[in-house]
């Protein structure tokens, strides 16, 4: 007779497996390393770190410390246009043209749901840039990646399949400022951040206090590893795992946005094709800024300029994990699977 699954019987027991993963994750706390957070109902249940967050001072990483999310950013520029939507201040199949002085034709064609679900065909301006010679270590912002973008052309016609494209989210924030005619950093702080009472921040490329700094390993070396780009809507909210897991509350609740929004963020979900394989997503539809997987549970990678960070919601939206690292993991998405069944168990 075969075993049963193993349970947790308290939740000492989960702490000390828990603690377990994140030293199998991070082998040597010598190095740069992650963090991890446990969210139950909205509440921290577990978190730590372990690594340093600054080589040079030997700062470690602590659950206090800040991380960049890069692309676990994009769940909330989606969910700002599902808000707008929600007030009739826009439509999901709005053509992006509608959002833009001087359109070029091509965005008469692309919708908002394209540019949400990456089907628009677009380029990715990280691509456009470098084609131009601008590299990650040169200054460029929000606009010169819009101008790279509406410079060019889509790759496939709009909706025809998915291809994951920073530019969409790019453009995305942008129709928030066109539309309110406010920052989007602030919009975000004032729609979701402080209703919330999440310590977030949305400031790309820019220190915030508690931040870990990012590095490149090589042959057990690491090198800091940073750039001055300062685009926002595909990436840039700086926090901690445990406010991402307290964020991720949202998604039972509709405190923020209601049942409209909780609905849109899987409505005319489109299927990946096997695209984000590499990043250990090898089923899965996306919705507004993250994955619905088979099971119902909800994911998504971030990786930018050496962070990286995984997060994931169960099933049921009871229990949520994220795992941040300030250089890249063997894996953080197993790591954070293995907490979560060890928090639903």
């Amino acid at each position: 007779m075969s075993n049963p699954p193993q349970a947790y019987a308290t939740d000492e027991d989960r702490e000390k497996r828990s603690a377990e993963v994140l030293q199998e994750l991070v082998p040597s706390p010598d190095g740069p390393g992650c963090a991890a957070a446990v969210g139950r109902r909205g509440n921290v249940v577990w978190e730590a770190g372990r690594g340093k967050a600054d080589v040079a001072t030997g700062r470690a990483i602590t659950p206090a410390t800040v991380f960049d999310m890069a692309s676990n950013s994009k769940q909330f520029t989606a969910d700002a246009i599902l808000l707008l939507a929600g007030r009739h201040r826009l439509a999901l199949n709005d053509p992006l043209s509608k959002f833009l002085d001087n359109a070029p034709a091509w965005t008469r064609s692309v919708t908002l749901a394209d540019l949400m679900h990456h089907t628009s065909g677009i380029p990715d301006y990280q691509d456009l840039l470098e084609d131009k010679g601008v590299k990650l270590t040169d200054p460029a912002g929000q606009q010169e990646a819009i101008t790279a973008v509406l410079a060019s052309r889509p790759e496939d016609p709009p909706g025809r399949r998915f291809s994951y494209s920073n530019s969409n989210y790019v453009l995305l924030a942008h129709v928030v400022e066109k539309v309110t005619g406010t920052p989007f950093p602030t919009f975000i702080q004032r729609e979701f951040f402080t209703p919330l009472h999440l310590r977030m921040t949305l400031a790309p490329a820019t220190e915030v206090p508690g931040k870990a700094k990012s590095y490149d390993e090589k042959g057990g070396s690491f090198t800091p590893n940073s750039s001055p780009w300062k685009q926002y809507g595909d990436g840039s909210v700086q926090t901690t795992p445990g406010e991402l897991v307290r964020w991720a509350d949202n998604y039972r609740t509709g405190r923020v946005g209601g049942t409209q929004l909780l609905a849109g963020v899987t409505e005319g979900a489109v299927n990946t094709g096997g695209v984000l394989s590499a990043r250990g997503v090898k089923e899965g539809r996306y919705g507004a800024g993250i994955v619905l997987l088979p099971d119902k549970s909800l994911v998504h990678r971030g990786d930018w300029e050496g962070f990286h960070s995984t997060f994931k919601v169960s099933p049921d939206r009871n229990t949520a994990v994220a795992v941040v690292c300030n250089v890249e993991p063997p894996d953080s998405l197993p790591a954070a699977n293995q907490l979560l069944d060890i928090w639903t168990k």
